[in-house]
């Protein structure tokens, strides 16, 4: 859990006339909008704004409904993003990111501004500029080197983060959901990857993202673009096969799941990414 005075994430006003929202109150009333704020809410206090699955149980105590109700709401409104071990916001990771690039800009102005003050203190006015040029230059040069340390500094180690996307097999599953391609998705993976690395390079925000897990989530959000949803219908154009019943799913060790739980032995495809099981009903509900 990210640890700090300020737990403060913004809000838009217009929140309530986004058109996933008032489906999401349309089928599920205001207690289902008030379930989103609080699973937001909790998704702010996590580390890396996102939750494990495994927290739904403990979440949906504190939202006084259903574990059921809770899965529901975070995985068929299209409002969070499903990984193979947990979920989070892409609206809150995208606003969370701009504010805490604030927030270290403040604390490293915040170190030199501090340094300068007690060197007032303890020395003259020419020994005290001297000393804070160079321990200015110091911490500037370490926050540089650091900075330089966690992010991708060149195409080739973009590369080389992109290269190990291929190796995550459970995501790239999800992401064949997300597409609507299936197994489609799969034969066209490399194509997909390539465009987006060229997509990167060109607007030049190799250093934008820094570690695996910052490339996969980039690459949700670049799906989502035109290009890419253009991209991907010529590639569909191209199979003639029948869309995959099961495309909808992910096989783990030989066993159907979806959204990190097993499926029913005997049970008919998953017919929809929305689609959840009705233990009760022993069919699938939207």
């Amino acid at each position: 859990m990210k640890m700090g005075k300020n737990f403060y994430f913004k809000h838009d006003a217009s929140a309530f006339s986004d058109a996933k929202l008032m489906s999401l109150i349309k089928q599920e009333g205001m207690t289902g909008y008030g379930i989103y704020w609080i699973i937001l809410e909790f998704l702010r206090m996590q580390r890396e704004y996102a939750a494990s699955y495994v927290m739904l149980s403990h979440l949906s105590r504190r939202a006084n409904t259903s574990s059921k109700r809770l899965m529901r709401i975070i995985s068929d409104y299209d409002l969070f993003v499903l990984t193979d071990d947990s979920f989070y916001s892409p609206g809150l990771s995208e606003r969370m990111a701009a504010h805490d690039r604030v927030v270290s800009s403040c604390r490293a102005h915040g170190r030199l501004g501090g340094l300068a003050k007690s060197l007032k203190i303890s020395q003259s006015v020419e020994a005290n500029a001297l000393a804070l040029q160079r321990e200015s230059n110091h911490i500037i040069t370490s926050l540089k080197s650091e900075s330089e340390a966690n992010s991708c500094s060149s195409p080739e180690e973009l590369l080389r983060s992109v290269a190990e996307m291929k190796h995550e097999t459970i995501w790239q599953e999800q992401m064949a959901m997300k597409s609507g391609m299936g197994l489609k998705f799969a034969a066209h993976f490399d194509a997909l990857l390539l465009a987006f690395s060229t997509y990167i390079s060109l607007i030049g925000e190799e250093n934008s993202i820094p570690t695996v897990n910052d490339a996969k989530r980039r690459f949700f959000f670049w799906m989502q673009s035109a290009d890419c949803k253009q991209l991907m219908a010529r590639l569909q154009k191209q199979e003639e096969a029948a869309p995959d019943p099961y495309r909808f799913e992910t096989l783990v060790d030989g066993r159907r799941t979806y959204c990190g739980m097993p499926i029913v032995e005997g049970a008919p495809p998953r017919p929809a990414i929305n689609a959840v099981w009705d233990d009760d009903g022993h069919c699938w509900r939207h």
